[in-house]
């Protein structure tokens, strides 16, 4: 199965109805929140509205590099992967946002450990990112997780590729 340019758009179609559904429940329901940078009230707020727009866009950009990846000719990746990819950046999100609203002091050890399998896996991929942003999203709103979820992905490239480098140098050295 291929990520054609309509399964695109039904993705981005549906995360862009949850997230206005969630953005008028919450106008409706006490109105919309506002997330604070580093949850602290003196950083600037960005309330959950912005998500409506950033969301579907951010979506469909996340979507783009996965249909290229899949599409070309010598591909060892499927579409099958990329799911269980997302999947697991989802299952991450969740959780640490599971143990944040709860007051679960392990979110730094999910933390520790997400950093620890960025050197084995390639996390930087943007399925595993749009897992993330929409596994984070009820939580922390949409812009949070877009701006911590790109730093980590940028990260993580580091460290996927510059320890793949290194073990290239080292074998390199070996066989001279």
């Amino acid at each position: 199965m291929k990520l054609s340019r309509n399964l695109r758009i039904g993705i981005t179609t549906v995360v862009t109805l949850l997230v206005w559904g969630h953005i008028l429940w919450d106008h409706f329901h006490g109105g919309i929140p506002t997330h604070y940078l580093l949850h602290d009230k003196d950083m600037p707020g960005i309330p959950n509205w912005w998500g409506g727009i950033a969301l579907p866009i951010f979506t469909w950009f996340l979507l783009y590099p996965v249909h290229k990846r899949i599409e070309t000719p010598h591909n060892k990746e499927s579409l099958k992967t990329s799911v269980w990819r997302f999947f697991g950046g989802f299952l991450f999100a969740v959780t640490i946002s599971i143990c944040f609203v709860h007051g679960i002091e392990v979110t730094d050890y999910i933390m520790g450990l997400i950093f620890i399998l960025a050197f084995i896996f390639p996390l930087y991929k943007s399925e595993y990112l749009l897992g993330w942003v929409l596994g984070a999203s009820y939580t922390f709103g949409a812009i949070i997780p877009i701006l911590f979820g790109s730093i980590l992905a940028l990260l993580f490239f580091i460290f996927y590729k510059g320890t793949r480098a290194i073990v290239k140098v080292f074998k390199l050295k070996k066989t001279v």
